[in-house]
């Protein structure tokens, strides 16, 4: 091994010591509460040290983001790839979303947290979301060590999740299209439209709000029957009967 690719993996290891830190100290006491100094202080690191591999709060907080939507996106495409029929691969989207929240809670509060507002996503994407851009990340996006160039550590890691997030689409897109083709769902829903509500349900199933959660117990219903009556709720929305 080379003096330049020992050093260049010391470093990669060094950035993922830093996640691991920030991780536990985002997911226990939540984004707003940590300072840039708390992380550096946690992981007995200068603050320049810090901002060497990180250049901001946000940019750590999407590169943990960015952890997670990997994890999901495979966990997601490992379950479709399995299924013959398109409802059961829509159906396997759904049951490896929950699998997902309930496997990885902390990347799961992260990921909602992150469309929550607290961030101006849009902006963000309309300043850095450039054809060039979008192409060199595209180059780099399956390898976890990427070199992003001059691209800002805060499009970098936007662009990627947003990228895996209409991977995601596209895989429930399709299944959709195909079992309007085939005749096995309806012909008068838009795949588009259909394929973007069932995101909004698998990702709302899982985060139901306080209120909602005691209506649904005083009719006898927990969390898991609603789970599983929603995913029946999808083979009504689309099957052409």
């Amino acid at each position: 091994m080379s003096v330049k690719t020992w050093k260049e993996r010391q470093k990669e290891q060094r950035r993922d010591d830093i996640l691991d830190i920030a991780e536990e100290l985002f997911f226990k006491k939540g984004y707003d509460d940590i300072s840039m100094r708390d992380i550096a202080k946690e992981g007995g690191l200068g603050k320049s040290t810090l901002y060497f591999y990180f250049d901001s709060k946000e940019a750590l907080f999407f590169a943990i983001v960015l952890r997670g939507t990997r994890i999901l996106s495979a966990m997601i495409k490992d379950a479709v790839k399995k299924e013959k029929t398109n409802l059961k691969k829509l159906s396997a989207f759904k049951e490896a979303y929950n699998n997902f929240t309930e496997k990885y809670p902390g990347y799961y509060w992260a990921y909602n947290y992150f469309q929550s507002g607290r961030f101006d996503i849009k902006n963000m994407l309309d300043m850095g979301y450039a054809k060039e851009i979008r192409t060199q990340v595209k180059q780099y996006s399956t390898t976890h060590t990427a070199s992003f160039g001059q691209i800002s550590p805060i499009n970098q890691y936007l662009i990627e999740i947003i990228e895996l997030r209409r991977e995601i689409f596209a895989i429930v897109y399709d299944s959709i299209e195909e079992g309007i083709s085939e005749g096995t769902f309806r012909q008068d829903i838009n795949p588009a439209e259909t394929a973007v509500m069932l995101t909004v349900i698998a990702e709302g199933v899982q985060n139901i709000q306080p209120d909602l959660v005691r209506i649904l117990e005083n009719y006898g219903i927990n969390h898991e029957k609603f789970k599983s009556d929603s995913r029946k709720f999808i083979g009504y929305i689309l099957l052409n009967k």
